[in-house]
């Protein structure tokens, strides 16, 4: 019998540190290895991106015994481990702390799209709250988020606006990209000669003048001729599906469009920019601008 003790003792002592070797494989992180870049310490996955890397039988979620399975491993060749780390201790995440404080928002033991629209929203509430307490108005288009103040918010609703109905800037105002046909020098017996964008439909002429006057005219009764490589045609074709947020883009053309003796063209495209490039020098100074803070005031003479 007291032979026995120290077999009995020695299993259960195997036992033991077989326990705690399993319950360390499974709770800890493959410690990171050598490779080409660093470590990830924060990463925010877009649903279509995240779901597929992780989601080993393809049914649409992550669970987390899927999500250990990569966790502290390489996604792709030539890349560090994927690892998180705390913020402030700067530790390894084991797998099941980066699943449930970092991707399973809902806490519902999956990894969904509805996780990552939930990430989205907690980011949105954050952003708003702080633009209100900035006295700016926080604003969301798509994943983008715009702290505006007065003059901002009003370009970007007028713009927004224009972009809903297909609309395009063009000498202070916003019209349907219908009218832009071409640049054309219009005689007309009563009103004499005008110039400006024209275009045909159901037996009407339709000509867009510099002055923003739309008219409708007989094409009996008048005779078109037509302005080849007149400098508005090649604003209309770059204006035209121009993204009012792309601020490199809007700013650029409004660049050609001074050169082109378009500054009212110009102006509303400074505008633009300035509503995703607060601080752009050269959108503040053509349009007699200057920063006080978060707002646009008026420089002085």
């Amino acid at each position: 019998m007291n032979k026995a003790i120290p077999v009995v003792a020695i299993v259960l002592l195997a036992l033991v540190a077989a326990l705690l070797i399993w319950k360390f494989s499974q709770s800890t992180p493959v410690g990171p290895t050598a490779g080409n870049g660093s470590n990830i310490t924060d990463v925010e996955f877009k649903s279509e991106d995240f779901i597929p890397a992780f989601d080993s039988n393809g049914d649409g979620h992550v669970t987390l015994d899927e999500f250990r399975q990569r966790y502290g491993k390489p996604l792709a060749e030539g890349e560090a481990p994927f690892v998180l780390y705390h913020p402030q201790t700067k530790k390894a995440l084991t797998a099941e702390e980066a699943f449930k404080k970092h991707w399973d928002r809902n806490g519902d033991g999956v990894i969904d799209a509805r996780d990552m629209e939930l990430g989205k929203d907690n980011a949105w509430l954050a952003f708003f709250k702080k633009a209100s307490d900035a006295g700016l108005t926080p604003v969301r288009i798509g994943d983008n988020f715009y702290a505006l103040n007065e003059d901002q918010n009003r370009t970007m609703e007028a713009e927004a606006g224009a972009k809903a109905r297909k609309e395009v800037p063009f000498a202070g105002h916003f019209w349907d990209a219908k009218y832009f046909q071409s640049w054309a020098k219009v005689y007309d017996p009563k009103a004499g000669e005008i110039e400006g964008f024209v275009s045909e439909a159901n037996g009407r002429l339709y000509l867009l003048s510099s002055d923003a006057a739309l008219t409708v005219k007989d094409p009996a009764k008048v005779t078109v001729e037509k302005v080849e490589d007149a400098v508005q045609m090649k604003y209309a074709k770059a204006v035209i599906g121009l993204d009012w947020e792309d601020g490199d883009t809007n700013l650029a053309l409004a660049n050609q469009c001074v050169d082109w003796g378009m500054r009212t063209e110009a102006g509303m495209l400074y505008a633009r920019v300035l509503v995703t490039q607060p601080g752009n020098e050269t959108a503040l100074n053509a349009l007699g601008l200057k920063r006080d803070g978060d707002k646009f005031v008026k420089k002085e003479d």
